[in-house]
């Protein structure tokens, strides 16, 4: 599971892959959910990163917007992941701060120059799961085809929107603003058609984008920017 983290004075919300964003144990919210292999998941809250990492979080202003759109119940994994879904340890954004688990990020400054990818490539349907806090402006969640190991971090833009998405192999988008709530717990995934989809706590999945390739190996894209000020992994 991930946790997202922030200060007393701004809210958050999360990301979740299907891990219990509470920090406690795997949860049974819906059928949905107990059909996935596996799941990497995160949680935004007020303590628990700030001790692992250390320091305060930022904050700034800047606002995106998005109309989600309900879909069809997600299908069940496809693929087992043989190894745990963790941050990748080198090719990260230079405001991002990492614990030695690699299962928290932290962004030290600013509100940007903190995209993160996941350690391995994920399955089809596998979910990804975080909570954040807040800056104004929104996390960043995609995926990509290429490989982070080979993504030298000194070339990573700002931005992942719109500056890494207008390169090949890469694929994100702002989460809608309105889900910055604390204690809110966000599960992305992408399906063999190339669409991903996201849910928020227990409601139904919505579709977030598409045009995703499918036809290579892909590994989790999430951009701490803005309202998010830490994730971590459960």
């Amino acid at each position: 599971m991930a946790h997202l983290e922030r200060d007393r004075t701004t809210f958050g919300n999360m990301v979740e892959v299907y891990w219990d964003i509470r920090g406690k144990s795997f949860t049974k919210s819906s059928p949905e959910e107990v059909a996935f292999n596996r799941v990497m998941g995160g949680q935004i809250t007020r303590n628990s990163l700030y001790d692992s990492i250390g320091g305060p979080f930022p904050a700034t202003s800047h606002r995106c917007h998005h109309k989600p759109k309900r879909c069809l119940p997600v299908q069940q994994c496809t693929g087992f992941p043989s190894s745990p879904l963790l941050f990748h340890p080198n090719a990260k954004g230079c405001q991002i701060v990492m614990d030695l688990t690699q299962k928290a990020v932290k962004r030290q400054a600013s509100f940007c120059n903190a995209i993160t990818f996941s350690n391995r490539p994920i399955a089809l349907y596998e979910q990804i799961t975080k909570k954040q806090c807040c800056w104004s402006g929104a996390l960043r969640l995609g995926f990509t085809a290429k490989d982070p190991s080979r993504i030298n971090p000194d070339s990573l833009p700002k931005y992942a929107c719109p500056d890494l998405v207008s390169q090949s192999g890469f694929w994100a988008k702002a989460l809608p603003e309105e889900f910055a709530n604390e204690g809110n717990v966000i599960a992305f995934w992408v399906d063999k058609k190339g669409r991903v989809f996201y849910r928020i706590n227990d409601s139904s999945p919505m579709l977030f984008f598409s045009g995703v390739r499918t036809i290579e190996p892909l590994w989790a894209l999430i951009d701490v920017y803005g309202l998010t000020r830490g994730v971590q992994l459960l």
